[in-house]
């Protein structure tokens, strides 16, 4: 919706203003909430623009219903969100680590989700292993075995078989579980299939699976440099 007026001064030149830096800023949203908020925002700011400058009944009706689809479309959005109540488990991992904020989105990774409790002992993936899975550690502790030596360990929002996913090469070490872990197990092939339909997504990923790279090979660094004391 575009706002044209002429005069640029007093409360009419500045609900103007108002409404088109909102609508621009609606533009520049990565989510789909936040888009439709600030649209909200520039629809209102357009209505009271031309209220307060007598214009013709005509644009008042298209700028109010642009205002009323905004809404309702938000609105849905809330209530699909609360319909939908993550536990903290899968809250803390799309939200706070995958960065996925669009409940639809959210949802269909859901789907691509098997969560377990795995007891200390267990073997999540071996070394040499062809397509391992891509796992999420929720809690609990895993060690990362090389040739049979202990390299480093893993722990609570860490991913585990993301170099394999990245490169498709096999796996490059051994986890075995040192303390019960629960850990979400991803569908590696309908997360392919998803991310290569949502560019987006595939974003979020790379950029969770790059940061949790980066610690890993910061905590390896720093268990190394304490051993050669």
């Amino acid at each position: 919706m575009a706002v044209i007026v002429s005069d640029t001064s007093g409360s009419v030149g500045i609900l103007a203003h108002v409404a088109a830096i909102l609508l621009i800023a609606s533009m520049l949203m990565t989510t789909m909430r936040w888009l439709r908020i600030a649209a909200l925002g520039s629809g209102l700011a357009a209505v009271a623009c031309f209220a307060v400058a007598g214009a013709g009944t005509s644009a008042l009706v298209l700028a109010l219903l642009f205002v009323i689809t905004n809404a309702a479309q938000l609105a849905i959005l809330l209530y699909r969100s609360r319909m939908h109540r993550m536990n903290q488990e899968e809250r803390e991992l799309l939200e706070h680590v995958l960065e996925v904020q669009e409940p639809a989105q959210q949802r269909r990774l859901l789907d691509l989700l098997e969560w377990r409790d795995v007891d200390e002992g267990e073997v999540l993936m071996e070394q040499g292993q062809p397509k391992p899975p891509l796992i999420y550690v929720a809690s609990g502790a895993a060690a990362i075995e090389h040739g049979g030596q202990i390299v480093g360990i893993c722990g609570p929002r860490d991913f585990l078989g993301e170099m394999a996913l990245i490169t498709g090469e096999p796996a490059a070490a051994t986890v075995r579980v040192t303390n019960s872990v629960r850990i979400a197990r991803f569908d590696r092939d309908a997360l392919g299939q998803l991310t290569h339909s949502l560019p987006e997504m595939k974003r979020a990923f790379d950029a969770a699976l790059n940061r949790g790279l980066a610690a890993k090979v910061l905590r390896m660094n720093q268990a190394a440099a304490g051993q050669d004391v």
